[in-house]
């Protein structure tokens, strides 16, 4: 039986932009957000949160009564100081994080109020059950070893964010 076009070249070709492995490569990395985001975003659309907002809740959960810097944040997060800000004011006008008193904005210690808590109490079961249904395809050995790589291809950006200023 004949493949089609469709069937025998990765979808990076398919769209013109070439064959290169490192293209398909990140194409696929795309792809795979592109696919990945809606189911995330109608899931916690339902608890008026977007990614980032949850991605923040959970680290200033990790952080404890201490809280964390808004700079902290921003390196946890990776986002710029302005993003962090508006982020911050978004949740706190929400009463999910309450800001410590602090001259410089920058110094200002950022917690978790019990109102946020319990939104990630009540959130994150079904966030948890969400992505494992998405990922469930992938074994393991193969989730780990996704992991990895990403993980070390993060590094390798951040690296090179770093030379460049």
């Amino acid at each position: 039986m004949a493949r089609t076009h469709q069937e025998e070249d990765p979808p990076a070709v398919q769209a013109g932009i070439g064959s290169d492995l490192d293209v398909v490569l990140v194409f696929n990395v795309l792809r795979t957000h592109n696919q990945l985001s809606p189911f995330i975003d109608a899931t916690l659309r339902q608890q008026n949160l977007t990614s980032t907002q949850l991605n923040a809740l959970l680290v200033l959960r990790a952080a404890g009564q201490e809280g964390l810097l808004m700079s902290q944040i921003g390196q946890r997060l990776v986002v710029t100081r302005s993003n962090v800000t508006g982020l911050v004011d978004r949740l706190e006008a929400q009463g999910l994080v309450a800001r410590g008193d602090h001259p410089d904005r920058r110094a200002t210690v950022v917690r978790l109020t019990l109102a946020g808590k319990e939104l990630l109490d009540r959130t994150v079961p079904g966030y948890a059950q969400l992505l494992a249904e998405l990922t469930g395809c992938l074994d393991d050995q193969e989730k780990q070893t996704l992991i990895l790589l990403l993980t070390k291809l993060r590094r390798e950006l951040r690296r090179r964010r770093k030379e460049v200023g």
